[in-house]
């Protein structure tokens, strides 16, 4: 079938254009004949939508997009038709234009829906039928929803106030829509100059959707009402387990009985509610990723039974449950969520003698999954948006823990998207906005690299290679006469390093002109790839000259170490671990000075410690491959751990360990620059901290897939004391890849490997190394190295 051309119209609400928070309902009917082969529909909306025909939900979109970029969804829905009158439905939302911190949920409301029809489903055969949104659509303001509420935050959309009693059945075929208004057509599809000048078909598959029931009962609190059976919706962690209802009764005047469940770790998605209320009343949702809730859903019940589940998606550990007004009791016969995320295959595994850090590596492994939705997000609850650096992160938990990098390669492409006009990448997206990291521009081309050792896509190394031209000019563009980055303080600007007030960002910024020696190099490596061999030439000739710029101005006098800036009155005598790991991993640092700095400097503790979660995956891998992997696993065991003591189920944005231990990350309690700004929410799941992950994978065991596309799979196991054995599963291309070690009464070490028939693998630190060949692969066994069992090199 052929249904690469639009003729649907962008369609919207009259009399709605300018205002907030705005939800539509759009609909029509049509006749259809069977049998009809092929049905595809193609729908999107800003921001957001639901698709229904004949009255059954088909789905929910779009992935978020620029609006020069706008992604739309396809569904195949022959199945969803029936002989004669049909319709099509569609309800949406656009936030508006009250400011948002992110500077996301842009534009004006719009839906645009197409359905074509054909006999047969050859990618060739005539579409016989279209229908297609215009002004022939009825389209109404939702009397649903109520349009003047306040914010759930600054970075997000709006609490939710909706009217049960005002649903008439209006996504069903028999419903008389004869009353509403006539659709007004906003825009042509893909018209230039348009609010949305280009339709762009999703690039990753849909989100997988699970139902989950929460597994515990926090707190019942009847307050002057009356609460029967709590715990009847809890499942106690059985799998499949029947819910029984509950009864809650708010009949005396002010009671407000409430109930908290516990969904024992973040889910993110729609709750979802049966409810049998005799004489009505209200019931209201908070949510929390910890006990501090919000309010967020409001729902006025009708008579009889209702069904809830709010539009915007939630995220959540902490649900509670609140009734008041209710003339009798109401019975919950339903309380699950619709837990959404990117379908990963999960085989990924890993396991050691050490549980806390087998518990270490499952819950990065789950923080990433939770921050995985139609892009990386950096935290699902607060503003569910694509910063850089954060994809970045969870993007080599992906290589090491699955095997599709789809998203990956999709959010890394959003990125460049919107590029600016100067040649900058925006800190964050994925819709255009001011953000401006330097350091985050180094991390994206970092990023960029990494997918392409891991998948040797050279397709895509092609498309962003205009990108990256651009990029590495504005990088020139904000050199000083002897090449390091200067002005990185400048207005406007946000010079990130780490979320942290040690660091002294002045002009010259030490480690915004590591992260640009790091970028040089690797472009280098691009143009090399892609042919351009002048261009590589010149990107290694600049880096040669910035390296030494960077060791002759910007050290400590009469030290190996780096300060943390340099400005017109000469170097910063701050010095902070940050700008020394920058050095190092960037390559500043020879090898034998990041061992001298991390065993002088960072492990005699005499330099501020690194609270945030973020900048400790440059640490970790400076660590790991100075020959420091014995302090790498008692730092994750120290931090991470402590994360776990004090209950985290994923990974908190900011920790410090030295706060005392009744404390976790809250706007009261510390952990984070933002205390006692309480109009800032603080992230308890957010995917930069899930580092350990792909270390555990990569470095202890020693299934390394970084470069597994362009080079090789690299078997370099980093055995450390206190650990019996350790062993881990990859998923490939190729297949499944396993390996593990033993330490044995002699304290020898013994690794063994099993790869797939064809992947491509060499092994580092093993010795009377033997390969046997197998049914459909290989095994690799030897003996570990002793200089590899966590002593530095």
């Amino acid at each position: 079938m052929n249904t690469e051309k639009w003729l649907a119209k962008w369609i919207w609400a009259e009399k709605t254009a300018g205002d907030n928070n705005v939800y539509v309902e759009a609909r029509t009917t049509f006749h259809v004949k069977l049998p009809i082969a092929s049905a595809v529909v193609r729908v999107s909306a800003n921001q957001s939508y639901k698709l229904y025909i004949n009255g059954k939900l088909v789905g929910r979109g779009p992935a978020p997009a620029d609006l020069e970029w706008m992604s739309y969804d396809i569904y195949q829905a022959a199945v969803y038709l029936r002989e004669g009158i049909n319709a099509i439905a569609l309800v949406a939302h656009n936030f508006g234009n009250e400011p948002i911190v992110t500077h996301q949920l842009q534009g004006p409301g719009g839906l645009i829906c197409q359905l074509d029809l054909c006999e047969d489903d050859n990618s060739q055969s005539p579409v016989i039928k279209r229908i297609t949104t215009d002004s022939d659509w009825k389209c109404r303001r939702s009397p649903r929803w109520k349009g003047d509420v306040s914010r759930l935050h600054l970075w997000g959309g709006y609490r939710e106030i909706m009217d049960l009693a005002a649903e008439d059945g209006w996504e069903r075929t028999d419903y008389d829509d004869s009353q509403w208004p006539s659709a007004v057509v906003v825009a042509e599809a893909e018209q230039p100059g348009s609010a949305w000048p280009r339709l762009f078909p999703r690039e990753i598959p849909f989100l997988d959707e699970t139902l989950v029931s929460p597994v515990g009962v926090v707190a019942a609190e009847a307050y002057f009402g009356v609460i029967r059976s709590p715990e009847g919706l809890a499942s106690g962690g059985e799998e499949g387990k029947a819910q029984r209802p509950v009864e809650m009764d708010a009949s005396t005047p002010g009671s407000y009985p409430q109930i908290t469940y516990d969904f024992g770790k973040e889910v993110v998605g729609y709750p979802e509610l049966e409810v049998y209320a005799e004489q009505g009343g209200v019931l209201q949702l908070y949510y929390g990723e910890s006990l501090e809730m919000s309010l967020a859903d409001t729902y006025l019940l009708r008579k009889g039974r209702n069904m809830l589940t709010p539009f915007g998606r939630r995220a959540f550990r902490f649900l509670k449950v609140a009734v008041m007004g209710t003339p009798a009791a109401l019975q919950i016969e339903r309380l699950q969520t619709r837990f959404v995320h990117y379908p990963f295959t999960e085989r990924g595994s890993f396991r050691c003698s050490d549980e806390q850090l087998s518990r270490i590596w499952e819950t990065g492994r789950y923080t990433t999954i939770v921050n995985s939705q139609n892009h990386f997000e950096d935290c699902p609850y607060r503003e569910a948006a694509l910063w850089v650096a954060d994809s970045v992160v969870m993007a080599k938990v992906v290589y090491q823990t699955f095997d599709d990098p789809a998203l990956i390669r999709k959010s890394l492409l959003q990125a460049a998207r919107i590029q600016n006009p100067d040649g900058s990448i925006a800190g964050t997206g994925p819709q255009r906005n001011p953000f401006l990291l330097p350091d985050f521009c180094a991390h994206w081309l970092f990023g960029v690299w990494e997918y392409y050792m891991y998948t040797k896509d050279h397709v895509f190394l092609v498309e962003v290679w205009p990108y990256v031209e651009k990029l590495a000019a504005w990088f020139q563009d904000q050199e000083d006469a002897t090449g390091l980055f200067a002005g990185a303080d400048r207005d406007l600007w946000w010079c990130f390093i780490d979320w942290t007030d040690d660091i002294e960002r002045k002009d010259r910024v030490t480690a915004v002109s590591c992260f640009y020696y790091k970028f040089l190099k690797i472009a280098g490596q691009m143009a090399t790839a892609l042919g351009e061999t002048r261009e590589a030439s010149a990107f290694v000739k600049k880096a040669e000259s910035l390296r030494e710029s960077v060791r002759v101005q910007l050290r400590a006098p009469g030290t190996s170490i780096f300060v943390d800036c340099k400005t017109e009155d000469g170097i910063s005598t701050s010095v902070t671990a940050q700008t020394n790991f920058a050095a190092a991993w960037s390559g500043i640092m020879e090898e034998e000075e990041a061992a001298a700095f991390i065993r002088d400097y960072y492990l005699k503790e005499k330099l501020p410690p690194i609270r945030g979660a973020f900048f400790q995956f440059i640490v970790l891998e400076t660590m790991f491959r100075c020959g420091f992997a014995e302090q790498a696993i008692t730092l994750i065991r120290n931090y991470w751990g402590d994360m776990l003591d004090r209950g985290a189920t994923t990974w908190w944005e900011t920790f410090d360990a030295s706060l005392p231990f009744v404390t976790t990350p809250s706007p009261y309690l510390g952990h984070t620059p933002t205390y006692l700004q309480d109009s800032i929410p603080v992230s308890l799941s957010h995917g930069w901290g899930a580092s350990p992950t792909y270390l555990l994978t990569r470095e202890m065991v020693g299934i390394d897939m970084s470069m597994a596309g362009t080079d090789a799979v690299v078997l370099r196991p980093s055995p450390v004391p206190g650990v019996g054995w350790a062993e881990a599963l990859v998923p490939s291309a190729y297949g499944d890849i396993e390996a593990r070690w033993d330490r044995k009464d002699d304290d020898k070490l013994l690794f063994t490997a099993n790869l797939p028939a064809g992947v491509p693998w060499r092994a580092e630190g093993l010795e009377h190394v033997s390969v046997r060949q197998g049914e459909g692969g290989i095994t690799i066994s030897g003996e570990i190295k002793e200089q590899l069992k966590g002593t530095p090199l």
